[in-house]
């Protein structure tokens, strides 16, 4: 029951993206449970405390253009490490050569198929300083 407490947060920079989140969460009936907001991710307030945040990230697919996405992964790890200490993280990624870029290892590596499109959902422990082996 406690994780039924914890607040579903959805954000993106494109605010059509997050209207259309919104309605397919109200159609789902599930509207009131999620706070929407346009931003930036690395704006988004991350709650103290444990949590699971998940990321979807431009492919680069569409793109076309791989470099910008490089630098937006780093920014991926380093929000990872410096706001989300104590949460779980997930990247869902179709592109697996950018999943270097996070510059974290993942706990788990999970295939999944977005349409034709091969993809990995992945799973990062989000702790302070170095993980030291147990003795």
């Amino acid at each position: 029951k406690d994780a039924l407490r914890k607040r579903i947060i959805a954000t993106d920079i494109d605010e059509q993206a997050i209207e259309a989140a919104r309605q397919n969460a109200r159609t789902a009936g599930v509207e009131h449970l999620i706070e929407f907001d346009v931003c930036d991710f690395a704006d988004t307030e991350v709650p103290e405390g444990a949590g699971i945040i998940v990321m979807n990230p431009e492919y680069g697919l569409r793109l076309g253009d791989i470099e910008p996405l490089e630098k937006e992964y780093k920014r991926i790890g380093d929000f990872f490490k410096q706001r989300c200490t104590g949460y779980t993280g997930y990247l869902f990624i179709g592109n697996k050569d950018l999943s270097a870029k996070v510059g974290l290892k993942a706990s788990r590596r999970m295939v999944f198929y977005n349409g034709n499109i091969e993809c990995r959902l992945l799973k990062y422990e989000l702790y302070k300083g170095t993980k030291q082996p147990r003795q």
